[in-house]
């Protein structure tokens, strides 16, 4: 295990991992709540959100990930015993002319500026679906395999989470679905150190069988209660840990804009996060990264 693999995890191959890198959610909760506010102010606000969940949060995980557009002031609140993960994708993706997703990294932005910035590791989010056309396709991967090689170059490992999304007409159940994907993103020669997944019911298991690195398990819009079951049905499937937010603090940034509740709801978010530090303890043995 590379030196920045340790600094994000807890030293025996596990991950704890506090994501704090979202940025249209935040946007639409406080333009929601403060109708009046220029776009300029809401996002200070969402930096200011972010800050205040790092915080509150970040001294019970052993690494979080944050963006470098709304998250600058929160990277100075991530103690020194955790890892800095920092995001590479614009959230802002673009689409082709039948609408199939095609991501990409933020404008004037890369491994290299994150490495600078201090990140112990780079994460990337793709999504994908397995019957795109063959030049999405193309795309996508060849995205995760040049910024995979450029993470490795500096020593840093590559974290891709990879999400699939819905088209009118489709069919497809999620077992079809996430076949496909693993088809095409089980390559070792893309360069991917960790892989950040949503909860699949009664397919997680393939993660670990398939995969040539390890996964951790996204909250992907479960609640706090939900999340934690999925997480151990996940751990003991073979994950290694979680990169998850808002089923941590979701609930507590909904009391937004009254401060001092959002920070009360924090502070009840603990006893979530140390809940799920005890099912990685106790469900996954500490060991390599596999």
């Amino acid at each position: 295990m590379t030196l920045a693999f340790r600094r994000i995890s807890d030293g025996g191959g596990r991950f704890a991992l506090l994501a704090a890198d979202q940025r249209p959610p935040l946007y639409r909760l406080v333009a929601e709540r403060r109708p009046d506010w220029p776009e300029a102010l809401v996002w200070q606000e969402v930096a200011r959100l972010k800050t205040l969940v790092v915080k509150v949060l970040s001294d019970l995980v052993t690494g979080v990930l944050l963006d470098p557009l709304y998250g600058r002031e929160a990277v100075l609140r991530v103690p020194r015993g955790a890892g800095l993960l920092l995001t590479l994708e614009d959230h802002r993706f673009r689409e082709d002319g039948s609408g199939f997703r095609l991501s990409r990294v933020i404008p004037s932005w890369g491994v290299a500026a994150a490495v600078r910035a201090g990140a112990d590791a780079l994460k990337l989010l793709i999504w994908y679906r397995p019957d795109v056309p063959p030049q999405v396709r193309a795309h996508q991967l060849e995205l995760v395999r040049r910024l995979g090689r450029a993470a490795s170059r500096w020593g840093r490992p590559l974290v891709l989470e990879i999400l699939p999304y819905p088209r009118e007409g489709d069919s497809s159940s999620a077992t079809s679905l996430w076949e496909g994907i693993l088809r095409d993103f089980a390559d070792p020669s893309l360069g991917v150190g960790l892989y950040k997944l949503p909860y699949v019911p009664k397919f997680v298991g393939r993660f670990r069988e398939v995969l040539p690195a390890p996964w951790v398990l996204l909250s992907g819009g479960l609640d706090a209660d939900a999340f934690l079951e999925a997480l151990e049905a996940s751990l003991e499937a073979g994950a290694r840990g979680f990169l998850a937010g808002r089923a941590f603090w979701g609930d507590a940034l909904a009391a937004y804009p009254d401060l001092s509740r959002v920070e009360e709801g924090l502070m009840r978010a603990r006893n979530r996060l140390e809940r799920a530090r005890r099912l990685l303890v106790t469900k996954v043995p500490p060991g390599g990264a596999r």
